[in-house]
């Protein structure tokens, strides 16, 4: 077993490889009473279309959060919920675009979690009946999804950016493409994508490193686990632009509401490593839209806004930055985000606060289970590995390369998407 140092922090992470293949990502604090369980496999939304040994197969959107819901049932009479809940452990799940992950969290009795928890998602336990069942459940989610305001902007938002990635679709697909799933097209998923070999499990808490990977492989070995198909997801080229500079949504909201984004590709910003990148924009968003900037200050001063939010995604050809307001005076608000994001900034000393800021709260992260399992989570799925020297990237961060990448950040291709109150 592999001991991976995190510079700076006074933490490891235990890393080991069950013989059935199957990555395993320990962090041990024995000073927690609780443990935190996540099963990831390296499928999301977007990967409808693949290949095997140059056999190339679509399946529907949404497929991928289907198959977490079904993925639930053990037997006719039996689900997930049954296993854990005589343990008093709380199970869940979700699925992004890139991954999904079946989560535990308990306080006692770590063998039998992680034993049901393997127990459940490695069971090809599938029918007709229990697919036709949850198609309705599913349905119904997904409409009770479109009510919700800005959930309905941030996917508007993607299909005026998006032309070809999947992105522009919903995680959890439309009504017609779930009608569309067939029995075939989850057997296919199961038996291409939940392979140890496409999946890792994240173990955080108050547990013992070498008895996890016992359990693990005393539980595998009794699994009937086949080759590894290794599937190649398919990739598409995203022209440059925007779909739409401008769309205008009418819906039932009380408050106005914006997205504003900006469409770049990443090879403008060559010279700093994806890491950096990251770290980069997050502080410059920060610095110019986040809580405590001059903009923002102004805006709730003078009643301009009563929210304003900011993401970035370094995604795949693109990196996409994000801005979301909400306004009675909409127009005059997009307007001051835009001349901002014409205008980015930031001095020497806010850098240095912003980036002693980070490092503290990355040291308080690690007092707590889940967050440890969500910071392992993100780092493998958009890193590829844990980054042992996070804390140096941070600090080594200079003036120059921040300048570097707010001179590459132009709005060029920008968006605007509007929802705007139902006269």
């Amino acid at each position: 077993m592999e001991k991976i140092k995190l510079k700076g922090i006074d933490e490891e992470i235990y890393y080991t490889e069950s013989k059935k293949g199957l990555p395993i990502y320990i962090w041990k604090n024995e000073y927690v009473k609780s443990f935190y369980l996540s099963l990831n496999v390296k499928y999301g939304s977007i990967d409808t279309e693949f290949r095997i040994k140059n056999k190339k197969y679509k399946v529907p959107n949404g497929i991928a959060h289907f198959m977490e819901h079904i993925k639930f049932n053990i037997d006719k009479e039996t689900t997930a919920n049954d296993l854990f809940d005589p343990l008093g452990s709380d199970i869940n799940a979700f699925t992004t675009y890139k991954f999904t992950s079946y989560l535990v969290y308990g306080t006692k009795k770590v063998e039998d979690n992680l034993n049901y928890l393997l127990d459940y998602v490695y069971n090809p336990y599938f029918t007709k009946e229990i697919i036709k069942k949850e198609k309705g459940i599913i349905e119904s989610e997904i409409n009770m999804g479109k009510d919700q305001p800005f959930n309905n902007l941030h996917n508007i938002f993607n299909q005026c950016i998006f032309h070809k990635e999947k992105y522009k679709y919903l995680i959890s697909g439309e009504v017609e493409d779930i009608k569309n799933i067939n029995i075939e097209d989850i057997e296919l998923i199961y038996e291409a994508f939940y392979h140890p070999k496409n999946m890792f499990l994240i173990v955080t808490g108050n547990v013992n490193p070498y008895e996890i990977e016992k359990i693990v492989n005393d539980n595998l070995e009794k699994k009937d686990i086949g080759e590894y198909l290794e599937p190649e997801k398919e990739k598409v080229k995203e022209p440059r632009s925007v779909v739409k500079k401008e769309e205008i949504v009418k819906a039932k909201v009380e408050v106005d509401k914006a997205k504003i984004g900006l469409k770049i590709e990443q090879k403008l910003f060559k010279e700093i490593d994806k890491v950096k990148l990251n770290i980069i924009l997050n502080i410059v968003l920060a610095s110019n839209f986040g809580e405590t900037s001059d903009l923002k200050e102004e805006l709730l001063q003078e009643e301009l806004v009563s929210y304003l939010g900011f993401q970035r995604y370094v995604q795949d050809d693109y990196v996409i930055l994000d801005i979301t307001i909400e306004s009675k005076y909409i127009d005059e608000a997009i307007k001051r985000v835009i001349e901002a994001l014409n205008n980015l900034e930031i001095d020497e000393e806010t850098l240095k606060r912003k980036i002693n800021s980070a490092v503290a709260t990355m040291v308080l992260n690690y007092e707590n289970s889940e967050n440890v399992n969500s910071l392992l989570q993100n780092y493998i799925i958009y890193y590829e590995d844990i980054i042992p020297n996070l804390k140096d990237i941070y600090e080594d961060i200079t003036m120059d390369e921040v300048n570097y990448v707010i001179d590459n950040i132009n709005t060029k291709e920008l968006t605007v998407v509007k929802m705007i109150k139902e006269a």
